[in-house]
């Protein structure tokens, strides 16, 4: 094979056809003759006399055969480079580090990542002892200004991809350092190779702690990263800061030397600098502090488990600096660009992410100074400094004090209410998320009888301005119904129910349109269930009327689906529909259709979807929460469905690695708590796939979460017919709270054990109340049962949790309440037992429903010791 000819018919060929088969023969190679296939590879890579373009692609066909996403790929990958013969593979690495040498910069990149990629197998394998040593010496004074830049991104890569816990890796901190501050110093003339040293830098900065750690050696760090800050090159100044910010992350506890001696001054010039790419990175810098002092107020106070408590000082660099920092940021808010894309970060948008980072870290102590720039620029005739007030001033509301905020909110809307008629879009745009911050954060600012009025106003008229402004009003009109109208369901009426008649019209109008720009469509459907959801008494005859809307057009997209033509069509269909069926949800949830007809009409437009569904579409956990809908609604008339739908929900349980099956089983359970008894004839089915995915190492933890959770609907429905299944079960639920975190056991896993116990609370519960008619049968599980409460009982972040503890309080009662002959007395004899009871009745956090709970629960166990 000319592996030459082959990689450039692979990249070059104008010819398709051509294309695919050199890429299908390099696949080929690739997997029947690995070893010889590297070879040819590697022996490109070196051929100078080569085309760039095919030199880089042989050295990034040798990479992707060492690096992958998947861990068991990425395993499988290393094993099979620790299997090749010591000579092959140091012709790999002796090619790989001369191609670095080379003075086209291309193809020395590709070099760096295939370094890069051999050194993350071997440096946790102590191998390839001195790489470390060839690419300091590449980086010497006296070396040409390729090798130095190249060497460099290679350390850079490697710091980038390694294991910083590995001792392998960290062994060659002291050359990766002595590298990189060679290459960052001020003496070095050349700026490429000092910007490529100040980037490594920030990929080592985890390796080299023990370095960082010893005065004389970060006081030297610190030295070379503030003088790249002044470099007279704006994208070495840039990287500087960014250095600088990534520093502060890892060490904040160092930083207060030179915060004091150079940090401060240094970052507020940058900040000014007219380079929106140097000023965006001082601006992050100051982000950086602020987020690191915010994590320290939260580790300071009671968020945080006891054990992971951790006592770091909080120096208040934000508080100390907030006089120049401050000013300067708001400045920076001026600093738009007319017509940005939404998706590219200027220091405009930097500028208002830090403002808001500020306002969370120092609370009332950025009103003065922003309330001082708003009035001064939100009448200016200038637009930029109308748009910066009003992005100031919904920028500081999460953070200062609330009654201060709702006094200033009172005396700001006027003004700027009145700017959603503004000529510029800028403008409007950022008034309309403004309301919704204040609507989100202080709705204690918006009086219901005089600023209520006007904000409805406003927004009904931006529903029909540009998809910017008609996706902020719909979030703002969010905020508000779920901040005022959140009783609606349970009274007859709410603060915003005199608006819902305009409110629903502008927004039916407003989801017409075609295109979803902005995401204005979904959001405007989004609003649509929010307001049916929080729907009080008086509104709900409306709320019933925009359901016919929703259900008809829903009907017309299986129309539309037949005429799709591309990814675009199919696309936009797909996400009109999931907003179709979540307001829909919503509406059956709080309208409750009962009526055979009505159910008969949905049951068949949601069958519909399942049948004609797309391959690899998204929509059909949608199309599950809304049957579930409406299995709440019909209750045990849902029954007339289950052979029609059976077959689809059974698909989904089968399929354990779609995104639907951990919707399909709450499903099985809203079907268990809507039907009763009458799902008991689809129990075998359910309760063999539930097991047969718990025994299945590679299900996704969720799923198994939910069945856990699902084997106490099923239990609390069936009753007394759980009793077949009740000894597997109560074994995987033992075996499943046996598991523990351990010390080092990362978040993910500690999460999953919490998520784990909930659901095993849960089942627990179901299984106490279906199994009540026949307490011999239970009996003989109620050790496991209060072996399980006390041990939950140890876990101080599960039981400040009021679900946690009504579920324990309620197990006890009703245990308690089915046994009263004493088989259980000496359960409810046991201290923890007494001090969960008196905790959940005397914290005040806890609501008045629990306190009864536990109340009743202390008769119970009064009447257990009495016994």
């Amino acid at each position: 094979m000319d592996i030459a000819a082959v990689l450039e018919a692979a990249l070059l060929s104008p010819d398709p056809k051509a294309r695919q088969d050199a890429e299908a023969q390099l696949e080929l190679a690739a997997k029947e003759h690995f070893v010889p296939y590297l070879g040819m590879l590697t022996n490109t890579l070196g051929n100078e006399s080569v085309k760039t373009e095919v030199r880089i692609l042989a050295g990034i066909g040798i990479k992707n055969q060492l690096v992958a996403k998947d861990a068991k790929t990425k395993l499988a990958q290393t094993e099979r480079w620790v299997a090749i013969d010591s000579p092959a593979k140091n012709q790999i690495k002796q090619t790989a580090l001369q191609s670095l040498l080379s003075p086209d910069d291309r193809v020395a990149n590709a070099a760096a990542q295939l370094v890069a990629a051999i050194a993350d197998i071997e440096l946790p394998r102590n191998e390839w002892p001195d790489l470390m040593v060839v690419l300091v010496d590449n980086t010497g004074e006296n070396q040409p200004v390729n090798v130095k830049r190249a060497s460099l991104l290679a350390i850079g890569y490697i710091c980038e991809t390694a294991d910083p816990t590995n001792s392998g890796v960290v062994a060659q901190a002291n050359g990766i350092l002595t590298a990189i501050v060679q290459g960052a110093r001020s003496a070095e003339p050349s700026i490429v190779v000092r910007q490529t040293a100040i980037n490594a830098l920030v990929n080592s900065l985890e390796f080299i702690r023990d370095n960082f750690e010893r005065e004389g050696e970060r006081n030297y760090i610190m030295q070379v990263v503030c003088e790249a800050t002044q470099a007279p090159d704006e994208k070495l100044q840039a990287s500087a800061f960014g250095a600088l910010a990534r520093i502060m992350s890892m060490y904040y506890s160092y930083m207060r030397l030179y915060m004091e001696k150079a940090l401060y001054g240094l970052t507020v010039e940058g900040m000014k600098n007219p380079r929106n790419d140097v000023s965006c990175m001082a601006v992050e810098f100051w982000s950086t502090v602020c987020e690191e002092e915010i994590e320290i107020t939260l580790q300071q106070s009671d968020v945080y488990d006891e054990e992971e408590v951790v006592d770091r000082e909080n120096f208040e660099f934000a508080k100390f600096a907030i006089n120049e920092v401050l000013p300067t940021l708001l400045d920076l808010l001026t600093r738009q660009e007319e017509d940005a894309d939404d998706d590219e970060w200027n220091v405009a948008m930097a500028a208002a992410a830090c403002l808001q980072l500020f306002a969370e870290n120092t609370g009332s102590a950025v009103v003065n100074l922003t309330l001082q720039f708003v009035e001064v620029n939100i009448q200016q005739p200038d637009w930029r400094r109308r748009e910066a007030a009003v992005m100031a001033f919904g920028s500081i509301l999460d953070g200062p004090d609330h009654g201060t905020l709702a006094h200033v909110i009172g005396q700001a809307l006027p003004p700027m209410l009145s700017l959603m008629n503004d000529p510029v879009l800028q403008v409007k745009d950022t008034v309309a998320w403004c309301l919704g911050r204040i609507a989100d954060l202080v709705i204690e600012g918006i009086n219901t009888e005089t600023h209520l009025p006007e904000i409805m106003k406003a927004l009904i008229i931006g529903f029909q301005d540009h998809p910017k402004v008609l996706t902020n009003c719909c979030w703002t009109l969010i905020n508000l119904t779920e901040q005022l109208g959140q009783e609606g369901p349970y009274s007859q009426t709410t603060p915003i129910s005199p608006y819902y008649d305009a409110l629903l019209q502008g927004l039916i109008q407003a989801s017409t349109r075609t295109d979803n720009e902005n995401s204005s469509r979904t959001s405007t459907y989004e609003a649509l269930g929010v307001l049916a959801s929080c729907s009080a008494a008086d509104t709900l005859p409306l709320v019933t009327n925009v359901s016919a809307v929703i259900v008809q057009r829903l009907e017309s997209t299986l129309i539309m689906q037949a005429q799709l033509v591309g990814m675009d069509d199919r696309s936009n269909l797909e996400e009109l529909q999931i907003s179709l069926l979540s307001v829909l949800t919503n509406i059956i949830r709080r309208v409750s259709p009962n009526d055979r007809n009505t159910s008969d009409r949905l049951m068949t437009l949601l069958l519909s979807l399942l049948q004609q569904k797309l391959p690899n579409s998204l929509i059909e956990e949608d199309i599950f929460i809304a049957i579930g809908s409406v299995a709440g609604a019909v209750q045990e008339n849902f029954n007339v469905y289950l052979e029609a739908f059976i077959p689809y929900l059974m698909k989904a349980l089968e399929d354990p690695d779609s995104p639907t099956c951990n919707t399909a089983v709450g499903l099985v359970a809203d079907l268990a708590v809507a039907l009763s008894a009458q799902i008991e004839p689809y129990c075998d089915m359910f309760m063999n796939i539930f097991l047969t995915n718990l025994q299945n190492a590679s299900v996704r933890r969720d799923v198994k979460v939910s069945i856990l959770s699902c084997f106490g609907d099923i239990a609390s429905a069936i009753g007394q017919n759980f009793e077949k299944y009740l000894a597997i079960v109560m074994q995987v639920l033992v075996q499943a709270s046996s598991l523990r975190k351990e010390a080092d056991s990362p978040y993910d896993i500690v999460d999953y054990i919490h998520q784990l116990r909930e659901a095993i609370l849960d089942a627990y519960a179901g299984i106490v109340q279906g199994m009540r008619e026949k307490p011999d049968v239970l009996l003989p599980y109620i050790q496991s049962i209060f072996g399980f409460l006390s041990l939950i009982h140890t876990n101080q972040s599960m039981i400040r949790s009021e679900s946690v503890v009504r579920s324990i309080v309620g197990l006890i009662g009703d245990i308690a309440d089915i046994y009263k002959q004493g088989e259980v007395k000496v359960y409810y004899q046991d201290e923890w037992l007494t001090d969960l009871i008196r905790k959940a009745r005397a914290d005040r956090s806890f609501s008045a429903s629990l306190k009864e709970t536990a109340k009743w629960a202390r008769e119970q166990q009064k009447m257990q010791l009495a016994l």
